[in-house]
């Protein structure tokens, strides 16, 4: 099986993420079935009658090939022209639908596509411009379990101690994919903690840090 992994930009929590695909916007970068590099952005349309949705179409927000040439402004120069009215009327915003048009249009054989969740771990766009190929991710879905676990604990805290709203922010290191950043909002200062998960996947370790350039 061969699937396209996609990250999710948008807010998963969305009316259109949970009646679709899981994210009412996403992107990626990949390499096509001719040896090109490729990123594609896509998003949720509704089309509306009467007040209530129709049905969800495919909108692609962002299709070029990836030069890597810092002289080349790829967003525009390097485009991968399609019809964009055509797209609307004849794709859905569903797994199927993107497939069939990914492989059509890009040159690729992929068979579906998965949209991440925000503790996979991908970032499709790297420092100075440069891109995080999907080819290169290692998904693991049991790393994303105890990330979403470690998230709910930090939430539940929260609420505990009297936030209606838990406003906490937790995300995975760039390079230590074992790494997970915890910054935590108080009056007047932030909080930023290292939580390292052990590699057998059954703990983590919390260790107050400084957060980088922003000394938290």
């Amino acid at each position: 099986m061969k699937t396209l992994y996609f990250e999710g930009a948008g807010w998963a929590e969305a009316d259109t993420s949970i009646a679709t695909i899981g994210n009412c916007r996403c992107r990626t970068a990949f390499v096509n079935d001719e040896g090109k590099k490729v990123y594609l952005e896509i998003s949720v349309g509704t089309q509306m009658k009467k007040k209530i949705i129709e049905r969800y179409w495919l909108h692609i927000d962002f299709a070029h090939y990836i030069t890597n040439d810092p002289k080349i402004d790829d967003c525009n120069n390097s485009r991968i022209h399609h019809d964009w009215m055509k797209t609307k009327e004849n794709y859905d915003y569903s797994i199927e639908d993107i497939t069939k048009w990914i492989n059509k249009n890009l040159h690729c054989s992929f068979d579906n596509i998965n949209v991440l969740s925000n503790f996979s771990g991908y970032r499709v766009h790297g420092d100075n411009r440069s891109y995080n190929l999907m080819e290169d991710y290692n998904h693991n879905e049991e790393l994303v379990e105890i990330r979403k676990s470690i998230y709910k604990t930090y939430y539940e805290l929260e609420k505990s101690e009297g936030k209606q709203y838990p406003n906490f922010s937790l995300w995975t290191d760039e390079v230590n994919k074992m790494a997970l950043h915890l910054l935590r909002h108080y009056n007047g200062h932030n909080k930023h903690w290292t939580i390292t998960i052990n590699h057998s996947l059954k703990s983590w370790i919390v260790e107050e840090t400084m957060l980088g350039k922003y000394a938290c």
